[in-house]
């Protein structure tokens, strides 16, 4: 950089002459400088290009210097965001620049940018405080490729100006986010109602290959054990019925997140009658679905995503007899979870004397297959990470939990390379960190001198524990 040097100092570089009797060399006269010769020669360019210009450094300001909006441009940002809070709509700086650019005659000509924008709304405090939430970034998104080929169903009740409850169900494409078909109805959730909302959409759009719905009994009652009118319907239609884990409502996010914008807009001016709630979910349709950019779809319309995007819907119907496996599978789970409810493995009887139960069933073992590498040599056990030794990198172990022992196998011979009983009990825990070597009757095949080293010294520290608390280790020595 040539910005720090003085006048003075230009002004000797620019008069050097090598030519000079007695002249110093180049390299010199930069070390008494104490510059570098590319310095020397920077300088010496300008001054045969600028001349005396060269004295002094350039400007440091941006060439482009930021642009400067004025209160016409921040008036019209707030004018437009109150417009769209009036409305019911998103009313970020996203939907704010995507209404502005859509002006022909915005102030200035050229839109902020939407970083622009939230720092000029936040410099008038037209913001809404909202606490810190996980970044969107961590979360890892599960879309389909494809649309049609997973539509997601759900309602919720809406209250009229009148009192009266209404039930607003909403079916969503899930790789391109389309409203296919929500719509209003008087009676609370039922079967009738779904399969009348999911007629008209199929109607409109044709039928998806699967539906994806809570485990209301209106939509999907195969993990009770039976076959609704609705899963008939679909499975004429040549679509699958599934539905998300009871409790879990995660499985259905992009549904349950659209239950927010939509509630949203009907607040803003909420419907008297259910002829008003149907032609506000109808305009609410028509502006969603071609209008509003989605964030989901990098900006994009959900109406541009279907468009685009290909179509796999559903080709020929589904035989029943498919649905009643899954319906009889679903009961054998739930007799089996029944059947267990109550039992004790043991029974202690008016004497204080334990009387094991020998008929009840015994925990079903825990058995995979899992990979260590170099870069990750540890199994996991309840949440724990269990390191292991350098030898059992970059090969596959068969891992079995029964109730008493954690066992790595190898899965071609069948040998037990790895093995601690349970429940474990270790001396070296750093937050969920184990060190293997620190685990109480840990067995090890392929071990390193190491790791031997540390077993021998931990073993001893058991075994001088079991001494000093027996009854805190005694019932645990191997």
């Amino acid at each position: 950089m040539t910005n720090f040097l003085s006048p003075q100092t230009r002004a000797a570089i620019m008069n050097y002459d090598p030519t000079q009797p007695h002249a110093l060399t180049v390299t010199d006269f930069c070390r008494s400088l104490k510059i570098s010769r590319s310095v020397f020669y920077k300088v010496r360019g300008r001054a045969a290009r600028e001349s005396s210009a060269a004295l002094h450094p350039r400007s440091r300001a941006p060439k482009s210097p930021a642009r400067r909006y004025g209160q016409q441009v921040v008036n019209e940002l707030v004018k437009i965001r109150k417009q769209l809070k009036s409305d019911g709509w998103d009313y970020g700086p996203r939907s704010i620049y995507y209404e502005a650019t859509l002006q022909d005659g915005f102030p200035g000509g050229k839109v902020p940018s939407v970083a622009t924008i939230a720092r000029l709304l936040a410099s008038v405090g037209q913001v809404d405080a909202s606490p810190k939430k996980r970044p969107k970034s961590s979360y890892i998104p599960f879309v389909r490729a494809t649309v049609m080929s997973l539509w997601q169903l759900d309602a919720f009740e809406y209250e009229l100006i009148g009192g009266q409850v209404a039930t607003v169900y909403q079916i969503l494409d899930d790789a391109s986010r389309y409203d296919v078909g929500s719509d209003g109805y008087a009676r609370h959730e039922n079967s009738t109602d779904a399969q009348d909302v999911l007629g008209r959409a199929i109607a409109a759009h044709g039928a998806p290959k699967e539906l994806l719905s809570d485990n209301s009994l209106a939509f999907n009652q195969l993990r009770a054990g039976r076959i609704g009118s609705v899963e008939i319907f679909l499975a004429s239609k040549g679509t699958m019925p599934i539905s998300g884990l009871p409790g879990k409502p995660t499985t259905q996010g992009k549904n349950e997140r659209s239950h927010q914008t939509l509630i949203r807009f009907l607040d803003a001016d909420r419907p008297a009658t259910l002829e008003q709630l149907r032609a506000r979910i109808r305009r609410f349709r028509e502006h969603y679905n071609n209008r509003r950019p989605h964030q989901a779809l990098e900006q994009a319309t959900p109406r541009a995503a279907w468009d685009l995007l290909e179509h796999t819907p559903a080709t020929e119907p589904i035989p029943l007899t498919v649905l009643e496996a899954k319906a009889s599978q679903y009961r054998q789970v739930r007799a089996r979870r029944q059947s267990d409810l109550g039992r004790a493995s043991l029974t202690i009887s008016k004497t204080g004397e334990v009387l094991p139960d020998d008929d009840a069933p015994r925990q079903a073992a825990d058995q995979s297959i899992v990979e260590v590498t170099k870069a990750n040599r540890q199994v996991y056990y309840q949440g724990y990470h269990v390191s292991l030794p350098a030898t059992y990198a970059d090969r596959q172990f068969y891992r079995t939990i029964t109730d008493d022992t954690f066992i790595l196998s190898n899965p071609v011979t069948g040998e037990i390379v790895f093995s601690f009983p349970l429940p474990m009990v270790a001396l070296n825990v750093r937050d969920r960190y184990v060190a293997s070597y620190s685990i109480q009757g840990v067995n090890v095949a392929y071990t390193t001198k190491h790791w031997q080293r540390k077993t021998a010294e931990y073993q001893k520290q058991f075994k001088q524990r079991r001494v000093d608390l027996p009854a805190l280790l005694g019932d645990q020595a191997q």
